[in-house]
């Protein structure tokens, strides 16, 4: 038995059932092997939950780090896009990551889990560096004209980001699409206007 294995078939049973359902027995039958052999690999199903959370984060940092260096020769503006388009693609190609990542925003508050906010933050850091590149790019070319508050930037895209999760898992397709470009068009004309 890998651990690998192990960390594939508790992605699937943790993303069906979140942390606090799931049992390391469902686990253990989705691989063929008795509970107690889990614990050769694993400490426990915190251990196990963490691992695939892990995983999937870096996952989720592999694939914009490669769209952040696909994405590199293109104006400021459409980079970002790109960026933000990323959120959909990433999840349409992973549909367990979105239904265990949902289920993990939550469990990520449960006070079993404090390790899941640094593997969390230490993820954002780095998208955030993508962001920032090209909006200081965006400032020195003049792509960018709104107000300079890098700072602000990265916390509206990052929101953002966390919004188009969202608006995927809860309307279809076409809403998502019409709403991403309304939210897209807006945003362009916050970062392009003139400061007064």
């Amino acid at each position: 038995m890998s651990r690998q294995r192990l960390i594939d078939a508790a992605r699937h049973v943790f993303a069906k059932k979140g942390y606090a359902e799931a049992s390391l027995r469902e686990i253990a039958e989705a691989v063929g092997i008795k509970t107690p052999s889990i614990y050769a690999h694993f400490d426990g199903k915190q251990a196990l939950f963490e691992s695939v959370y892990a995983e999937i984060t870096a996952e989720h940092v592999s694939y914009f780090a490669h769209l952040a260096q696909d994405s590199r020769t293109l104006e400021p503006l459409e980079r970002i896009r790109h960026l933000l388009i990323g959120v959909d693609a990433f999840y349409d190609e992973r549909p367990d990551a979105a239904e265990f990542s949902l289920r993990a925003a939550v469990d990520e508050q449960s006070t079993e889990l404090p390790s899941l906010r640094q593997i969390f933050l230490d993820y954002e850091s780095s998208l955030a560096d993508a962001f920032r590149s090209a909006y200081r790019e965006g400032l020195e070319t003049q792509a960018i004209r709104g107000p300079q508050d890098e700072a602000g930037f990265i916390a509206l895209v990052l929101m953002l980001m966390d919004g188009l999760f969202l608006q995927r898992a809860h309307y279809s397709t076409e809403v998502y699409a019409q709403r991403f470009e309304a939210a897209w068009q807006h945003l362009v004309s916050l970062m392009t206007e003139r400061e007064n």
